[in-house]
């Protein structure tokens, strides 16, 4: 007889994942927790935050981002303490509905992302494009 060899559990490791919630600590939002790959945790976390909230999380009244559903990532790269997160719009996605989604989301990204110890600074763009809200707002 052969033995057959045993495959290890991939390492995980449980992150914050920033959804709506409407007592939030920012902007209306507050962290989750996802259980996800030690390896390369900021992906699954940032698709986890497309995601949004679990069935339990929305009876605790967590919702998803506005438009989060209509992205997915298109590039995400983290060198020298800087993240970079494109996302991609779906065709059907009609803009931004209010002044207040798109900073929550970004808002949203960033303190996921920054909970990581090699990221300092986080640059969200929308299809290519670093402003796709109003900043000033």
């Amino acid at each position: 007889m052969f033995a057959v060899p045993q495959r290890k559990a991939a390492a995980r490791t449980e992150v914050k994942v920033y959804l709506y919630h409407e007592q939030g600590e920012y902007i209306d939002i507050a962290p989750v927790m996802r259980s996800v790959s030690a390896t390369a945790p900021a992906r699954p976390a940032i698709e986890a935050l497309l995601k949004g909230p679990t069935a339990a999380e929305r009876q605790k009244g967590f919702g998803p981002l506005v438009s989060a559903s209509e992205f997915r990532i298109g590039s995400l790269s983290i060198r020298g303490g800087t993240a970079r997160v494109n996302f991609i719009s779906k065709r059907s996605w009609a803009g931004w509905p209010g002044d207040v989604a798109p900073v929550r989301f970004k808002t949203a990204v960033e303190l996921t992302l920054k909970q990581f110890p090699s990221v300092w600074r986080v640059i969200v763009s929308l299809n290519g494009d670093p402003k796709f809200y109003d900043e000033r707002g």
